[in-house]
């Protein structure tokens, strides 16, 4: 078999298309942890940027360095053989609820646009998810490659429009910061919601390291993954509040806004939201079923079918109910690992640099 390698883009790109899903970009995510704090949330994306640039650097550039080959070999490493395992579960207890959160958001998805049953769309993602697993993580790289540019462009032109055609009356409280909607610290919001995003994106990126080539791939692809995000949540966060009004009671906030643009664009926009949601769908996919063939000894594609099918009646409990009440929880449990990493990583450097 030929052995894959990866550019810095490709590793930035699954990086990406793992924290880019539903919630994030259906708006739900950004209007939920930042948005909410008014202009003190776009403070939050910033620091979030710089956290998740550190973090997929760090974990990437250890992982090359010390030839660690899969999440696994990662937390036990950091933490230890008990509470890596312990750790081993939560984060795939969080993927599988993760990915029935894609579901979920497919089926809402559909029924917002098309005024259809959800379990429409839960299958229709199901199908799609189904036919990449049974590539592997070459499927993963594939897809992530082809889909995470658009969502960039898709993304960089929702803020761009957003500001050209906006409310003078609501950006400005933007930039006064008289809009304050709760009264929360963004700090602790910002760490909550990049903590339960780097419990997915470790798996996925630990995956990645057999075919890393470089120090350098392993750096560049995590920082210019994290600088993507925080450009694509700045853009999606200029959007929900300048329309927060009108969206903050709805499941697909981002596709009530491009309504006004027109149906071109809107449907442009459904497309958009649709292949976010596939991107991470099948990473979070992914990696929870190659944790339970390792754990019990599964032949990978023998598992898929039973898995798929707990996964859509899961997702039956409904999109924004999963993103608000399981997302934050599993933010608070992975702050822990947030930690953990940040000490290691800079642990490495501090004795790199002596050497």
């Amino acid at each position: 078999m030929k052995k894959i390698k990866a550019s810095i883009f490709d590793i930035a790109g699954v990086y990406i298309g793992t924290v880019i899903g539903a919630g994030f970009a259906s708006g739900q995510e950004i209007m939920k942890f930042f948005t909410s704090y008014g202009y003190k949330g776009f403070y939050g994306i910033l620091l979030s940027g710089v956290l998740f640039s550190i973090l997929g650097w760090g974990i990437l550039e250890m992982g090359y360095v010390y030839k660690i080959k899969d999440y696994r070999g990662l937390v036990y490493f950091m933490m230890g053989d008990f509470l890596g395992n312990i750790m081993e579960w939560i984060v795939s207890l969080f993927m599988f609820i993760s990915f029935c959160t894609m579901l979920a958001g497919t089926g809402a998805l559909f029924r917002q646009q098309f005024d259809i049953a959800p379990i429409v769309g839960i299958l229709i993602m199901a199908i799609l998810c189904l036919i990449v697993f049974l590539y592997d993580i070459k499927g993963i790289i594939a897809i992530n490659s082809i889909l995470v540019p658009f969502l960039v462009i898709g993304g960089i032109f929702l803020g761009i429009y957003s500001i050209i055609f906006r409310d003078t009356t609501v950006f400005s409280s933007l930039l006064t910061g008289t809009l304050n909607f709760f009264t929360q610290n963004w700090i602790s919001s910002s760490l909550v919601y990049v903590s339960y995003n780097i419990l997915t994106s470790a798996v996925i990126l630990s995956s990645l390291f057999p075919i890393i080539k470089s120090v350098k791939e392993a750096k560049w692809g995590g920082i210019l993954g994290g600088a993507a995000l925080a450009l694509l949540g700045l853009s999606v966060a200029i959007a929900t509040f300048i329309n927060y009004e009108k969206i903050s009671a709805l499941e697909i906030p981002i596709l009530a806004i491009v309504m006004d643009f027109g149906q071109g664009v809107e449907y442009i926009f459904f497309l958009v939201l649709l292949a976010a949601i596939f991107t991470t769908a099948v990473s979070n996919g992914y990696g929870f079923l190659t944790r339970l063939c390792a754990e019990f000894n599964l032949s990978y594609k023998s598992v898929i079918a039973f898995f798929m099918l707990a996964a859509v009646i899961v997702s039956q409990v409904g999109f924004s109910n999963m993103v608000s009440k399981l997302y934050s929880l599993f933010g608070y449990i992975g702050i822990f690992e947030v930690i953990i990493i940040l000490i290691y990583f800079i642990s490495y450097k501090i004795n790199k640099s002596k050497t």
